[in-house]
């Protein structure tokens, strides 16, 4: 979001790099003698850094966090209007403290598939929980705890992954034999039929 924030004051104080935000290959008209943009280029006013195009903009304009899909939207078409979530006067620091992590208020929906899945393998609390709830209440961690409790997360999630495979073979090998016992079905009633057919012909 900050990033988002810093872009748009760029593109707002300085009028060149907003030909960023054409979707031509060569970055619009503007991007000056260089065509292509090349970064490893040496020289950095040969690199065409103009001739760019901010494409993850459309990425970012249906990102699931309703705050980061609205201002990448309003960098997209550079509306000045003042109903956009951050105006240019927000400063990026003030930005990720407001959206950081510790501070989110903002919760998307789980999927309720998986979030059953995820009950139904571990009952217990998560690893993170636990080394979280060790930090707060002693303020430090005992580094050989963490190791283990690391190890049995990562011991599980392995078996996770195995059990998976296991699953997935388990189900093909149950498919082929339904379909060898319906081959064989078939089988015998073909034989059956000609059976039948050389008595009749008798």
């Amino acid at each position: 979001m900050a990033a988002l924030v810093t872009l748009k004051q760029l593109l707002q104080k300085n009028v060149k790099c907003r030909n960023l935000l054409e979707n031509d290959a060569g970055g619009g008209s503007v991007s000056g003698s260089i065509a292509k943009f090349q970064p490893y280029a040496t020289d950095p006013n040969l690199s065409g850094a103009l001739a760019s195009v901010l494409w993850e903009l459309d990425l970012l304009c249906k990102h699931y966090q309703p705050a980061i899909s609205t201002i990448a939207s309003s960098i997209s078409t550079m509306n000045t209007s003042h109903n956009q979530v951050y105006l240019s006067s927000t400063s990026p620091q003030q930005v990720f403290r407001d959206l950081s992590l510790e501070q989110e208020s903002f919760n998307p929906k789980p999927d309720l598939r998986k979030a059953n899945n995820k009950r139904k393998r571990g009952s217990g609390p998560s690893t993170l929980a636990t080394i979280e709830e060790n930090l707060n209440s002693t303020g430090s961690l005992d580094e050989d705890e963490l190791r283990k409790k690391l190890s049995n997360h990562f011991n599980l999630l392995r078996d996770f992954k195995e059990n998976e495979k296991l699953r997935n073979e388990l189900d093909r090998t149950t498919s082929a034999l339904q379909l060898y016992e319906e081959y064989k079905k078939q089988k015998k009633k073909t034989a059956r039929r000609g059976i039948k057919i050389g008595e009749k012909g008798v």
